[in-house]
């Protein structure tokens, strides 16, 4: 991949500086730090450090992850070997894919499921059990599941393309009253990022998808609701296996056939 005598003095500077943006453009701002031609960078508002590296001027480009969720999910080309201590690494031929690579880890690192937990832990750490408090909790973890989704999403509904904030929402699959654990509220999977009239029809029960990401509109969904939601324009969803059983969920338990 690259030679393990590089050093980051071999590296031009222009190559430098390349590297360094890929990283400070998309929130890993602590570093560099170098070792065996790998140029480490960390985030003060994500987990894990990723590592850089690029075999010449015009590429190709490496990034290497340490997040284990992340190289799981990261839709790109592995490569091997990664960095010391990191889970895998991923190759990219264009600068541009390489800036893309780097968005993508940064936003799957931030909404994979630990990450919203751990936060939502320490948010509500202080907070006892009284009615107010359970009503807090309640709007904490509402906040957070809805910054996860929308870092997982890249800030648009998947079915319709709407990316003003105001008109999106964070859907659960399994709802947030009838999830056993607080790891079960806030994982990313078990939601959806979703324009206020999806949101509505999926919550109600209206509209539901098939494990394909296929939209499966309820009998019980009107003609003119229908027309409004454009059923037969929406898009399929990407769906990832940790969907499933949340969505396994939805279609048994609050879909209206």
């Amino acid at each position: 991949m690259i030679g393990t005598d590089a050093r980051l003095a071999t590296y031009p500077f222009a190559l430098l500086s390349e590297l360094r943006d890929a990283a400070n453009e998309h929130g890993y701002r602590i570093g560099p730090e170098e070792a065996a031609g790998w140029l480490f960078f960390r985030s003060a508002s994500a987990p894990a450090e990723i590592g850089l590296a690029a075999a010449g001027p015009t590429g190709p480009f490496f990034l290497s992850v340490a997040h284990q969720g992340v190289v799981q999910t990261l839709d790109a080309l592995p490569v091997s070997p990664c960095a010391k201590g990191h889970a895998g690494a991923f190759v990219f031929t264009t600068r541009e894919n390489l800036h893309a690579g780097v968005g993508a880890a940064y936003r799957l690192s931030v909404s994979l499921p630990n990450f919203p937990l751990e936060k939502y832990q320490k948010a509500v750490t202080s907070l006892g059990d009284t009615e107010g408090e359970r009503a807090q909790k309640f709007r904490i973890g509402q906040d957070i599941f809805r910054d996860a989704l929308m870092e997982y999403w890249q800030g648009s509904c998947p079915l319709t393309a709407i990316s003003a904030p105001e008109l999106l929402r964070a859907s659960h699959m399994m709802p947030w009253s009838r999830c056993e654990t607080d790891g079960q509220r806030l994982d990313v999977h078990n939601g959806l990022l979703l324009s206020a009239l999806w949101d509505a029809a999926f919550d109600a029960g209206l509209v539901t998808f098939d494990n394909d990401g296929m939209v499966l509109p309820s009998p019980h969904l009107d003609e003119a609701a229908s027309g409004e939601l454009r059923i037969g324009a929406a898009r399929q969803l990407i769906l990832r296996g940790e969907h499933l059983p949340y969505l396994t969920y939805h279609r048994s338990q609050i879909w209206k056939r």
